[in-house]
């Protein structure tokens, strides 16, 4: 949001607020665009001037999430090796702790496809380059990196959605140990 217009900044925020208050009496297809202006004191025009759905919106916040999150942390790409994929994995589930309730609510079958796309995008350029520079650095890798890329992201995301779709099913930090050991292993 940073860089945006100080009016649509505030529209964004009143939106992301009132769409976090009815979450929590709502599920997210109950939650209709009218509703959630109607709760920012937004119109709902406005709201199609900037989103063409609650799909579209939901996204935008999810995403809004992950990029406060990521100017908030600092700059871990400068890791190496498995301090790298420790900080990968750290802070993938700190994202996903730090907004369980949010998310949660937003994890029904139509949304949880949305959150593992954001959860794509916002991981493999980076996650790519890293692998591209261990192998250029003459790192043995176990494959590519463009397929280790999909295969760890690939995993990750199922990961999510076993996780929001069976309520926690180990404790979070077995999760992100044993998600760390398998990745560590697939690239070696």
């Amino acid at each position: 949001m940073s860089g945006t217009d100080l009016r649509i900044q505030k529209t964004y925020t009143a939106l992301a607020r009132a769409f976090t208050d009815l979450l929590k009496v709502r599920s997210f297809e109950q939650i209709t665009v009218k509703e959630l202006c109607d709760s920012a004191v937004v119109r709902t025009a406005t709201f199609y001037n900037h989103f063409a759905d609650k799909y579209e919106f939901a996204d935008f916040v999810i995403r809004d999430i992950l990029q406060r999150y990521h100017k908030d942390a600092s700059d871990f790409s400068r890791l190496s090796g498995h301090a790298y994929y420790e900080r990968l994995i750290t802070d993938a589930f700190s994202i996903l702790e730090n907004n369980t309730d949010f998310l949660r609510s937003l994890a029904s079958d139509s949304m949880l496809w949305s959150i593992a796309e954001v959860i794509r995008t916002s991981m493999h350029d980076e996650l790519l380059a890293h692998l591209a520079a261990d192998k250029a650095a003459g790192h043995n890798l176990s494959a590519e990196p463009e397929l280790l890329t999909e295969l760890i992201i690939g995993g990750i995301e199922q990961v999510v959605r076993w996780w929001f779709t069976d309520a926690n099913p180990l404790p979070p930090e077995d999760l992100k140990k044993q998600v760390l050991d398998s990745i560590l292993c697939l690239i070696s």
